[in-house]
Formats: C-alpha cells, structure tokens, sequence
C-alpha cells in the first residue's frame, strides 16, 4: 500500500519458537516466513494520528506530552513444508518509565478496540506504507449497528494503562492471514526517558502434531519513545 504522505514502515521477518510442552512429543526447530513485525514512534499530529486523538492531545494542558506508538503485524500462510495454521495470536505492550518514581506512560488511546477483518488480506512483502485513514479500518465497534455480531479478529484491551494488548483469532470466514497496523496514544511523563517493551505469542495447529504454542521476542523488544 502506498500512503499520500510516503509513511513507510518496514517490517521485519520474526522467526516464532515452540514451547516446550510436557507430556507431550517435542517440537524442533523454528518457524520462519509466519510473522513480519514493525514500529515507528511519530509526533501526534493530522499527518499520522488520527483526527479525534489529535483535539483529545491538543484540548489538554500545554505541558503534557504525546506520542504515536505506530505497530504492524503481518501473519503469513502456512507452507508446503510446514503446515502449521495459525490459530490465535497475542502481542503485549508494556509501557514503562526509566526513573526511580513510579510513575509510567500511560496509553489514553488504542486502536483497534475491535476489528473484524483484516485490513490487507494479502500481507506486504518486507514493508508496509499507510495513512491515519487506514487506523480505522475493518474497525466494528460491539454497540448498535448490523454488524454488532460479528466476530472479532482482533480485540484490543488495555486503554489508560500501561500494559495493553490485542489478540488475534483466526475465523471461518478469515484466516490469521493479513496486515494488521495498530497504534497507541502515548501520554509521557515530562523529562524522564520511556521505553514499550513488546512480546508476542501464538497458538498453531499442525495436521499430526496438534496445537502448540509459539513464542517471539520481537527485534526491538526495547522502543523508545521519542521522535
């Protein structure tokens, strides 16, 4: 996808590593080409966030700071030689403050809270371009509508804290297959050094081994946060 305002962010491959699980056979090995990952921190203006989080940033004090935390996931197919579907998934965020205080950033929006399809079905090759526009995306929101039942592949949790996530789930209608962009409304604390750490972890079904489970330290497992 190519953006009007050429935000690109690249994605990096992310080999995912069986559990040891007991009383069951072992798992060998690694599985590779699955998952693609990627982020990039930006200011909080209408060029990358969204309209609504931009007058939330801009209607509070003039001390107070923010950022866009922007995050893709790009889940992959299964391969001829590794037929291990993929049934759920998990990325967790944790937001933290380099002090002595106790204090923490503080997430005051994500996005999705819900979405119940992929943004692209088709996942990018090594990197990903997009605009705010597309933060919204396949978004449903769970109150009123037609599509109030519809299931989720993506549920996000974790608004106005500072450890937040967003599972993933394969459907009938959509595999665990696709782009999924996702992005956070950072609240810093004036003049200390913050940090997201990210994790992620998946459930996969094989055809004779069954489902296990699946973890990954992403690449930058340490973000700062700053521009």
């Amino acid at each position: 996808m190519t953006a009007e305002n050429g935000w690109t962010i690249p994605l990096k491959e992310v080999p995912l590593i069986p559990e040891r699980t007991l009383g069951t056979p072992p798992v060998s090995g690694q599985l590779a080409r699955r998952l693609s990952f990627g982020q990039d921190v930006l200011p909080v203006s209408e060029a990358y966030a969204p309209a609504e989080w931009c007058a939330y940033a801009a209607g509070l004090a003039p001390d107070r700071t923010f950022r866009l935390l922007a995050l893709v996931c790009s889940f992959y197919p299964e391969q001829p030689d590794s037929p291990w579907i993929m049934e759920t998934g998990s990325i967790g965020l944790s937001l933290s403050t380099v002090a002595e205080t106790p204090a923490r950033a503080v997430a005051r929006r994500i996005d999705p809270g819900r979405r119940t399809q992929p943004v692209n079905a088709t996942p990018s090759t090594f990197s990903f371009s997009f605009n705010a526009g597309l933060f919204s995306a396949g978004v449903e929101h769970p109150v009123g509508g037609s599509n109030a039942g519809s299931k989720w592949v993506v549920q996000g949790y974790g608004a106005h804290q500072s450890r937040l996530r967003w599972d993933f789930c394969r459907t009938r209608r959509h595999p665990l297959v696709g782009d999924h962009p996702l992005a956070v409304l950072v609240e810093l604390e004036p003049d200390k050094e913050h940090r997201a750490e990210v994790m992620f972890s998946a459930e996969l079904k094989h055809p004779v081994v069954g489902l296990r489970r699946h973890q990954a330290q992403l690449p930058a497992t340490s973000i700062p946060l700053a521009t």
